[in-house]
C-alpha cells in the first residue's frame, strides 16, 4: 500500500511557506519567481514527459517563470516558444527574446486570447498553459472560458494559487481561483481531466485542485 501523508501536514507547510513570504525572496537565474519551487520541478517533468512544444503563461510580473520555461523548452529542443501574458510591461525580462514573446492586454478578453493563439501554427505540437494572473474568481473563470475550448486534447493546463481563500492560505481573500476551477467544471463536464496524481506529487502545492490534462 503507497505511503500517504494526510493532507494537514502538507497545508502546514504551505502556510508556514507563504506567510513567512519565502516565496516573495524566491529567485530563477536572477529573476524574482513568485512560484513554489515543487510546483516547478513539476512543470518541467510536465514539459519533459508530454512533450510540450509551447508555453502560454499569463501572469509575467517580474518575468522569473517565463525564464525558467524557456530554458525547460530550450532543454528538450522543443519547436515552439513562450507566450507570456500581462496587463502591463513591468517585468525586468521585458526584452526581444525569440523564444518568449511578451503580450500586453488583458489575459481574458477575447482579443488578447486571439492574439495569443494566432502566434500558434494550426499543426502544433503540445502545449503547456498557465494561468497565474488576476487571481479574483470571476477573472480566472473568464479566463478558463476563453483558453480551454482552444486547446487541444492532451494539451496540458495549470490553474495557478487555487491555494488562496481558505486553500489553505489567505481565507480573507474571497472566491478565488478554486472556486473558479469547481464553477467551470459544474458547467463544463468532462472538458478538463483531473491529475491528481501529478498534483500531489511532492505533497504540498500553491494549485490545489489546479492540475488537468484537455479531454
Amino acid at each position: 500500500m503507497p505511503f500517504t501523508t494526510p493532507n494537514t501536514i502538507w497545508d502546514e507547510y504551505m502556510m508556514w511557506y507563504y506567510h513567512s513570504y519565502v516565496w516573495k525572496q524566491t529567485v530563477y537565474h536572477g529573476v524574482r519567481t513568485l512560484k513554489f519551487p515543487s510546483d516547478m520541478w513539476n512543470y518541467q517533468e510536465i514539459i519533459f514527459e508530454r512533450g510540450i512544444d509551447w508555453i502560454i503563461e499569463t501572469g509575467t510580473r517580474h518575468g522569473g517563470s517565463a525564464l525558467f520555461f524557456k530554458n525547460a523548452l530550450a532543454a528538450r529542443n522543443a519547436t515552439g516558444y513562450v507566450i507570456s501574458v500581462d496587463i502591463d510591461s513591468d517585468s525586468n525580462v521585458m526584452h526581444e527574446d525569440k523564444n518568449i514573446r511578451f503580450v500586453i492586454g488583458d489575459s481574458a478578453s477575447q482579443e488578447t486570447v486571439s492574439n495569443v493563439f494566432g502566434m500558434l501554427p494550426e499543426e502544433r505540437g503540445p502545449t503547456f498553459v498557465i494561468l497565474d494572473s488576476d487571481h479574483a474568481k470571476g477573472h480566472v473563470m473568464r479566463e478558463l472560458e476563453a483558453y480551454v475550448p482552444r486547446m487541444k486534447p492532451g494539451d496540458y493546463l495549470i490553474v495557478e494559487d487555487s491555494n488562496v481563500n481558505g486553500h489553505p492560505v489567505r481565507p480573507d481573500f474571497g472566491p478565488g481561483p478554486w472556486e473558479a476551477i469547481q464553477d467551470y467544471l459544474l458547467q463544463y463536464p468532462g472538458v478538463l481531466i483531473p491529475d491528481k496524481v501529478r498534483e500531489r506529487k511532492f505533497g504540498a502545492t500553491a494549485a490545489p485542485d489546479g492540475y488537468y490534462i484537455k479531454a
